[in-house]
């Protein structure tokens, strides 16, 4: 039989300061749920976003509306809503069910990274499924349950970097090439540092060039003293491993900056050796030996 369960209690967030002023917020729908859902479907929703308890800025909140007692499952529909000033997304996420007196009723870990990001001022709704084995009570009281995050866990924040120290004579055409590049890589989220390979090519001299794409997604600038690098071919053999000491080398708080790394080698452009299929990794390996002709 399947039951429905009201909620009517407040409900946790992250970050809560009390000093702060209340944020409203709005629906906040994926395209192809925009376009598909009908505005009787939009006007049901927004109705319970307004049923729903204030939030404050700098909070991130779930609240539940609704749960269905499926069998062997629970199912809630609840909204996350975003008091950030920036977009926020959100990957694998522990939810809890608890009653009035904080005893945990539920818990499980949701990936909630199909949301998409969730603007600020933003209601997102959502509909997840406790499995019963999840679930450390018979039956979860009809009045008196609340939906929260797991409070150890901290929402990540996307941000946007952009190119610090381009060399001034850097052709527009190149400069397009690197800012495509910079947009096509995965989203970084505050706090994080990430290091993608660009190109691999070889010089006149020989030696092979790695130019990287380092982003830095923290509030203050970042300095490298080294980096290990191996380089791999098609096969997956390392060819060669450094490495690289760096001095006075700095990526500023929201920037890109890019960075290229040279390991002398014997090959030459007439050897006509293919790259594109060779790999970077930023650690320390053993280089592959050459096979002995001994007997």
């Amino acid at each position: 039989m399947m039951k429905k369960m009201k909620n009517n209690k407040s409900n946790r967030v992250a970050d809560v300061n009390a000093e702060t002023l209340e944020v409203p917020t709005v629906l906040s729908l994926l395209e192809n749920d925009d376009n598909v859902m009908s505005d009787v479907q939009k006007d049901i929703l927004e109705d319970e976003i307004k049923e729903l308890p204030p939030i404050k800025e700098g909070q991130l909140n779930v609240s539940g509306v609704y749960a269905y007692d499926l069998g062997e499952k629970i199912e809630v529909k609840a909204y996350i809503r975003n008091g950030f000033s920036e977009e926020i997304s959100l990957d694998k996420i522990p939810l809890i069910i608890y009653n009035s007196k904080n005893q945990m009723l539920a818990y499980q870990i949701f990936n909630l990274k199909n949301l998409g990001a969730i603007p600020p001022k933003g209601a997102r709704p959502v509909k997840v499924c406790f499995e019963k084995k999840n679930v450390y009570v018979e039956k979860i009281p009809m009045d008196d349950w609340s939906l929260g995050f797991d409070t150890k866990i901290k929402a990540s924040r996307r941000v946007n970097v952009n190119y610090e120290k381009l060399p001034k004579s850097i052709e527009l055409e190149d400069k397009l090439v690197f800012d495509n590049f910079l947009k096509g890589l995965p989203d970084v989220n505050e706090g994080e540092f990430t290091i993608s390979t660009f190109s691999i090519g070889i010089q006149e001299n020989g030696s092979i060039i790695v130019t990287v794409v380092m982003r830095n997604g923290n509030n203050k600038q970042i300095a490298l003293k080294e980096i290990p690098i191996t380089l791999k071919d098609d096969k997956g053999n390392v060819v060669k491993s450094n490495l690289f000491k760096l001095e006075d080398f700095e990526v500023g708080a929201l920037k890109a900056r890019i960075f290229n790394f040279a390991f002398p080698t014997n090959l030459k452009l007439e050897e006509n050796v293919a790259l594109n299929d060779w790999k970077v990794e930023f650690n320390l390996q053993e280089v592959a030996k050459e096979p002995s002709n001994e007997n």
